[in-house]
């Protein structure tokens, strides 16, 4: 009878310590790096428009610019 009481605390022992996974504590370390900035190279829009100033007055002349529009 000792023997049986023995093994069943035993056994209770074990499979209370088995039961109790208590999850590791993980620490994630997160570095957190700075895109490179993005260069946008765009060349300047032709002029477009010619401004003249001379004895008789201003004179202002502009390209032509096609407009469409579509449905």
């Amino acid at each position: 009878m000792k023997k049986i009481i023995g093994f069943l605390s035993l056994a209770f022992v074990l499979l209370t310590m088995a039961c109790n996974n208590k999850p590791a504590e993980v620490k994630k370390e997160v570095i957190v790096v700075p895109a490179s900035p993005v260069i946008i190279v765009k060349d300047p829009p032709a002029k477009s428009t010619t401004v003249t100033l001379d004895k008789n007055g201003v004179k202002v002349q502009t390209k032509k610019v096609d407009v469409s529009v579509k449905n």
